[in-house]
């Protein structure tokens, strides 16, 4: 880290007054409640390991950053090494000649954060801050893009392939464990493959799809039958 002439926080220090009256980012790091956020991250308890380049605010500082530079992780690391309002904002200030060389920095970051901030804590932390700047606070707005991870896009095939995995892997199994009796014959392994290679391919012809759909109805209507 840079040694300075004045503390970051002193008004004596020029780039701090211009990052913080002459910037857009300056002005938005003044309305956050940095000490607040600081306390929702677990003390280090001990000197082992080596110190971090960011000080706890500057992992929150990150990802305000991200959402309002809408940058990729890279972009936004280029960002940090390069500019040093975006190192304040983060409460840093790297020398001249250094760099964060890790790519999986920002990733890190959030990760870091996902494992100690738990969001409905943080959440209130914020609206207790900016509460009396929020207008119409019984109203909830929500982002419509916004949607589970674990969600795919549902193609007939995955459904078709889904349906068939639960009976034969789960169902069928389990039955035929609990009364003594040997599995059904089936091409379940056989289909599993294929669709594995189907799956892997870019481009999914009409034909191809329509071939998967019969296999897999056919593979699912075996499957009911067995399990009634």
């Amino acid at each position: 880290m840079q040694g300075t002439l004045f503390d970051l926080d002193s008004p004596n220090f020029s780039r701090l007054h211009i990052f913080k009256n002459k910037t857009e980012l300056g002005a938005i790091y003044q309305t956050i409640d940095w000490v607040a956020l600081d306390n929702l991250l677990p003390k280090k308890k001990t000197k082992v390991g080596s110190p971090s380049i960011l000080p706890p605010r500057g992992y929150f500082g990150l990802m305000f950053l991200k959402h309002y530079l809408k940058l990729s992780d890279e972009k936004l690391l280029e960002r940090l090494n390069t500019d040093w309002a975006i190192q304040m904002f983060c409460g840093i200030q790297l020398c001249d000649n250094q760099m964060v060389r890790d790519n999986a920095f920002v990733s890190n970051a959030r990760t870091y954060l996902a494992k100690h901030i738990d969001l409905g804590v943080l959440q209130q932390t914020l609206i207790a801050n900016w509460k009396q700047e929020i207008p119409d606070k019984q109203v909830v707005l929500m982002d419509a893009t916004c949607y589970e991870s674990y969600i795919r896009f549902p193609t007939d095939v995955k459904l078709l392939w889904e349906s068939c995995q639960w009976l034969w892997e789960k169902q069928i199994p389990t039955l035929c464990q609990t009364y003594r009796i040997k599995l059904p014959r089936s091409k379940f392994k056989d289909q599993k493959t294929k669709y594995i290679s189907y799956s892997k391919l870019r481009k999914k012809s009409y034909r191809k799809t329509r071939s998967r759909q019969n296999a897999l109805l056919k593979l699912l209507d075996k499957g009911i039958e067995a399990y009634q």
